[in-house]
């Protein structure tokens, strides 16, 4: 949850506010895309390292409630941005949701391997194919947007 706080809502569209002095909704939503495919670097990391976790006392969400609960926060995580992004088609900007699908593959590969691959030291894989995703989509929301007013 921080971390959607922070990479997403605070980072997203407390920028917007420092620019503007206003607080958008549009940026809000896109501070909630923003965030949860950040905290899937922070998923797909506590599910890797959860045996270590629980044995150290560390009580990440994936150590206190274990894999199952790990997989589907990560499903909920991929899935969220994209189902919020159909806000976009409300408000005319539909480039904005349409362009970022572009990026939806990566996270479909990171779900099948999540929930059919053991955690381990091939989710070091998954973390960089995370990041790419969230570059991606970032970068295809911003052209989408873009190409939205213009």
């Amino acid at each position: 949850l921080f971390v959607v706080l922070f990479f997403g809502f605070v980072a997203v569209a407390g920028s917007a506010f420092v620019q503007s002095g206003q607080w958008h909704a549009g940026a809000i939503l896109a501070g909630f895309q923003i965030g949860c495919l950040s905290t899937i670097l922070i998923a797909i990391n506590n599910l890797r390292d959860m045996d270590e976790d629980r044995s150290t006392g560390k009580l990440t969400l994936a150590a206190r409630f274990g894999p199952r609960f790990a997989r589907w926060e990560i499903t909920l995580l991929i899935l969220l941005p994209h189902a919020a992004g159909a806000a976009w088609c409300l408000a005319g900007k539909a480039q904005a949701f349409v362009l970022p699908l572009l990026a939806a593959p990566a996270g479909l590969v990171i779900l099948r391997r999540v929930w059919t691959t053991p955690p381990g030291p091939d989710y070091n894989r998954l973390l960089a194919l995370g990041g790419a995703q969230l570059l991606a989509f970032a970068l295809l929301f911003c052209l989408g947007l873009d190409g939205a007013d213009g």
